[in-house]
């Protein structure tokens, strides 16, 4: 037997240890992503909704960002807004519903989070456009057991 080899007993020791560090590792790493899965469902609407049903809330409103407007003034030229990225909330309101509520009202507002402005070239006044966004506003009821 030489000097710096390791016995079978000792090769198979080293190899549990391993396998069994190994074993944690994958524990904690599940358990991890298990925790930041539960923390996404939390803040999600679905989430929201369940925790809101849990509470024992009989009504639970969520308001969700539908389109966005930007605004755009050409120096020479005219003011407008233009729409851009719309959202589609279908699976949300859906995912709500399977939590136990149905949709009782649907609202809708425009928030303007922004203006532009020039002074007309030739002219008084000035042409100004607005930035902004369509938020969606969903009130349900909770479903009677």
């Amino acid at each position: 037997m030489g000097l710096f080899k390791k016995s079978p007993e000792q090769k198979a020791a080293l190899e549990k240890e391993r396998s069994e560090r190994k074993a944690e590792e994958e524990r904690k790493k599940a358990e991890y992503l298990r925790k930041r899965e539960e923390k996404a469902f939390a803040e999600s609407p679905a989430g929201k909704a369940r925790a809101a049903k849990a509470s024992g809330a009989s009504i639970f409103q969520i308001d969700l960002p539908l389109s966005k407007t930007a605004a755009t003034v050409i120096p020479l030229g005219d003011a407008y807004g233009q729409s851009s990225k719309t959202n589609d909330y279908a699976a949300t309101i859906e995912a709500i519903e399977q939590e136990g509520w149905r949709l009782d009202h649907a609202g809708y507002v425009y928030r303007v989070t922004g203006s532009e402005s020039r002074e007309k070239a030739l002219g008084s006044g000035q042409r100004e456009a607005v930035t902004g966004e369509i938020i969606g506003i969903y009130i349900f009821r909770a479903e009677s057991s």
